[in-house]
């Protein structure tokens, strides 16, 4: 996962750049290859680069999309990054990442161990941290993925709700 493994894919003749290089659809530029997962970097519209992502999720959705295209029914995968990690009795769940924020927004107490941070760039919602606060992490990926810029006012208002931004 941290450190990609692709000596065999290099030695077969796939471009490699941190990762096996793959297009939207999984495909190695090698006709009829595709790799998924943790060693493979692919195109993302939502940030507007390439990627390599050590997730259960991005595998999983990277493997489908690849079936897809073996079946002759290809799909672009392009989906919002996340993550989770279970800390005792905290639920750390992230959608998005908050590389190159230039705000960030709390909404919640830490204190009260529920709480989310929400990042910005330019106003541009790009990333949330939220933890044991499921619903914010639900409703931040939709938002994420439109590009949507929420006022940070209303992100830090816990009786604001996230449908209505």
């Amino acid at each position: 996962g941290i450190e990609p493994v692709t000596e065999l894919a290099a030695a077969g003749g796939l471009a490699c750049d941190d990762g096996i290089l793959v297009d939207e659809y999984c495909r190695t530029r090698a006709d009829g290859v595709y790799a998924v997962g943790d060693c493979t970097r692919h195109p993302n519209g939502i940030y507007g680069r390439q990627l390599r992502l050590e997730s259960v999720h991005n595998a999983l959705e990277q493997a489908k999309t690849a079936a897809a295209g073996i079946c002759g029914e290809p799909i672009a995968y392009n989906q919002v990054p996340w993550f989770w990690s279970d800390q005792y009795d905290l639920k750390l769940q992230i959608a998005g990442l908050a590389e190159g924020h230039d705000q960030m927004v709390m909404r919640g107490d830490p204190a009260a161990r529920s709480f989310a941070c929400f990042y910005l760039a330019g106003g541009r919602l790009l990333a949330v941290d939220a933890v044991n606060s499921p619903r914010e992490f639900m409703l931040a990926k939709p938002l994420i993925a439109a590009g949507a810029t929420p006022p940070a006012q209303a992100l830090a208002d816990p009786d604001v709700s996230l449908k209505e931004l």
